[in-house]
């Protein structure tokens, strides 16, 4: 695909802003140094101290843990402290009982919960929002009454929790040795935590949150993305359950439902989505009681009127306030600068060859229906010759939506085939057809507004970088990362200037005009380098001068061989740019074939055209 930057629409961008980077170089080294000395600090300290920090370290991973899930993802689980008593029950059971080395129990809690976080997200994702949020409440709530109603969990009192070995006479002189591995957990997460944040995971997460259709036209498979991140979360859970049983009695009472709304108030107290957030929370929730002595209602009390308050006056927690204030006060440290060199919209080099004709969408017989109601679509032909803009219009209510979707993968058709560039494809899922090179955008912008423009376009990157999922958490340990993250940057610069919105790709998206939300969405779509794309109502709401702009864009890409399906409701435009355009009307073809002889039909002219 060749690429010449369109001209760019006569609009002015904010001032670049961006989210902070992690850091990096000597200030890593100091915050290195302070975490060790910190540690040294609580291991040789009284008992007092140990037991009252050692407490906030864990749940600080705990709270971490159901951050990525809740920031990331907007999971709201209230199944933590249920994955929390798994491995804190665990290490007890296996030690106590068993003879279990600790050290042997840390992967096995690890793993264990993991799995079973595994599989608790497989059958709470089915359902979303309050439910998913009830179904796991569910979860703990039948954990605390197994482990208080048994008697090889010690009941209602509990079980006394195992000793962690000491260190040896020569490493004496540092102090307890559980202090030093709670805080090496602790140091395990944050650098997990920060690893996803600055790897291209990151911006899947947030697509899937607030833009799933998006991530799933760019060939991410949102639910097992949902699935795999709760399976990590909860395993950091478990490793919280190990770390925990080491600090002394282990009963239900540490794991009832009142808890696990104690973490989610960490979170959004301290600042969800944030790495430093989850940290603070949980330190001021779990050393306060230590600090005011008050009657536990009112602690609860006192919980909930704080987390009210937070989500009334300051959404964005403590982490956010102080983001602001740096904002305000010292902007430059969160500049994010951008030197990546824009790289040009690649072709499709690993797919086999396509010759100039031919058909890059078909469908047959094509019928569609909601249970036994209406039929939406009812048996429509629909072809699309390659390398050509087709038109798809119809008045409201027409089938035009439901087509689309039917042909991207979102719906399946209840009769009828669909095939891409020669190969049917109406059993396959919309990521799957993503790979086939066929991308869309939407009617309305779908794309994350809290991320730049150029993060939103890097998001229809995903089925270009293998193992995103996988790689994400260690993504700055792997040897190539470096490489990959600036062919991520050049390559959605070179998206935004192909479309002619360069000059906004580091403002967020809720800054930017909805001229500028559309080219993004544009960008987004482009920037693999698509065989196929459709375009649904991409003028909404443009100017006159937006709309010459998407003119020319489309110009360009049949020019480099794309095959576009362009929905709109303006018919002057479409029968001006396109080659071919099909009628809808009721859910049946009223008339397709070149635009010409389209817009002459009579029954086109008094369904669609009034006249």
């Amino acid at each position: 695909m060749s690429v010449q930057a369109a001209p760019t629409p006569a609009l002015s961008p904010p001032r670049p802003g961006g989210r902070a980077i992690p850091w990096r170089g000597p200030a890593g080294i100091v915050i290195a140094l302070a975490f060790v000395w910190g540690t040294y600090a609580v291991a040789t300290g009284s008992l007092y101290t140990q037991g009252l920090v050692l407490t906030a370290a864990v749940f600080a991973i705990l709270a971490l843990s159901l951050d990525l899930v809740a920031g990331t993802l907007g999971l709201y689980s209230l199944g933590h402290a249920g994955l929390f008593a798994l491995g804190a029950y665990t290490t007890t059971l296996l030690n106590i009982n068993h003879g279990w080395n600790v050290f042997v129990l840390l992967p096995v809690c690890i793993l264990g919960v993991g799995a079973v976080g595994l599989g608790l997200g497989a059958l709470s994702l089915r359902v979303s929002g309050l439910y998913f949020a009830i179904t796991t409440f569910v979860f703990t709530l039948v954990l605390t009454v197994v482990a208080s109603d048994f008697s090889f969990t010690g009941g209602d009192q509990g079980l006394l929790g195992p000793l962690f070995p000491a260190f040896g006479s020569a490493l004496s002189g540092l102090g307890k040795s559980v202090a030093w591995a709670i805080g090496a957990a602790l140091a395990a997460t944050i650098l997990l935590v920060i690893s996803i944040r600055r790897s291209p995971l990151y911006s899947v997460l947030l697509a899937i949150r607030d833009a799933e259709p998006m991530a799933a036209a760019a060939g991410v498979r949102t639910s097992l993305v949902k699935i795999g991140m709760f399976g990590l979360s909860a395993a950091l859970a478990g490793m919280a359950g190990w770390c925990f049983a080491f600090l002394g009695v282990v009963s239900p009472g540490q794991f009832n439902w009142p808890v696990s709304v104690d973490i989610l108030v960490m979170v959004i107290l301290g600042g969800i989505n944030t790495t430093i957030g989850p940290i603070i929370g949980a330190a001021f929730i779990s050393m306060f009681p230590s600090w005011v002595n008050i009657n536990p209602l009112w602690q609860e009390v006192l919980f909930g009127s704080l987390f009210v308050a937070t989500i009334i006056l300051a959404p964005e927690g403590v982490a956010g306030l102080g983001r602001r204030a740096i904002a305000r006060f010292a902007p430059s440290l969160l500049a994010r600068p951008d030197t990546a060199d824009a790289l040009p919209i690649p072709a499709r080099a690993a797919a086999p060859a396509l010759s100039s004709d031919g058909d890059a969408v078909r469908c047959r017989g094509v019928s569609f229906s909601y249970g036994e109601g209406l039929t939406v679509v009812d048996d429509v032909d629909f072809t699309v010759r390659r390398g050509t803009i087709h038109g798809l219009i119809g008045p409201n209510g027409s089938g035009k939506s439901t087509l689309v979707n039917l042909i991207a993968g979102r719906l399946r058709p209840t009769s009828g085939t669909i095939e891409i560039d020669g190969v049917r494809v109406d059993g396959e899922s919309a990521p799957s057809r993503a790979r086939r090179g066929f991308t869309r955008t939407f009617q309305d912008a779908t794309l994350v507004r809290e991320l730049s423009a150029r993060d939103n376009v890097a998001v229809g990157l995903y089925s270009q970088v293998p193992a995103i999922p996988v790689r994400g958490p260690v993504w700055p340990a792997l040897p190539r990362s470096r490489a990959t993250a600036r062919m991520i940057r050049g390559r959605s610069r070179g998206a935004l200037d192909y479309v002619g919105a360069s000059d906004w790709r580091s403002a967020r998206i809720a800054d930017v005009p909805h001229g500028v939300e559309q080219l993004t969405q544009l960008a987004a779509a482009v920037v693999t380098g698509p065989r196929t794309l459709i375009l649904d109502e991409p003028l909404a709401g443009l100017a006159p001068s937006e709309v010459e702009h998407v003119a020319q864009l489309l110009g360009q890409l049949r020019e480099s061989g794309v095959s576009v399906v362009l929905i709109e409701h303006q018919p002057r435009f479409v029968f001006d740019v396109c080659d071919e355009v099909t009628v809808l009307n009721a859910g049946q073809v009223v008339a397709t074939g070149p635009a010409a002889e389209v817009r002459a039909n009579d029954d086109v002219r008094r369904v669609y055209l009034g006249q």
